[in-house]
């Protein structure tokens, strides 16, 4: 029998979360954000506390990062960048061209 890997979608879930986690820390650590607890008891995301300009650096440092011959940690720009696509669904929704 032949050694196989199980349940690595698990792991990556695992991974991501973590990541997701610490992007958010450094995000708060960094902008010195404070987040407060919803009814349920959970904390805010950063995202509902950014403001334009800060969505924006962090933008810049994806683009920055994510040029040819610079090395990143492709997890955190993962996150980084779910952050500020959230960002923008939740404070400058997309409006279709049919629509305006």
């Amino acid at each position: 029998m032949a050694f196989d890997m199980y349940k690595t979608h698990k792991l990556a879930d695992h991974l991501e979360s973590e990541a997701y986690d610490h992007c958010q820390w450094a995000i708060q650590s960094f902008y010195d954000l404070e987040l407060k607890e919803n009814e349920y008891g959970y904390e805010q995301d950063v995202c509902e506390v950014l403001t334009k300009e800060q969505i924006e650096e962090i933008d810049a440092y994806i683009s920055e990062h994510s040029a040819e011959n610079m090395w990143h940690e492709p997890y955190s720009l993962t996150c980084l960048n779910t952050i500020v696509d959230r960002w923008y669904e939740e404070h400058e929704p997309y409006v279709y061209e049919g629509d305006a």
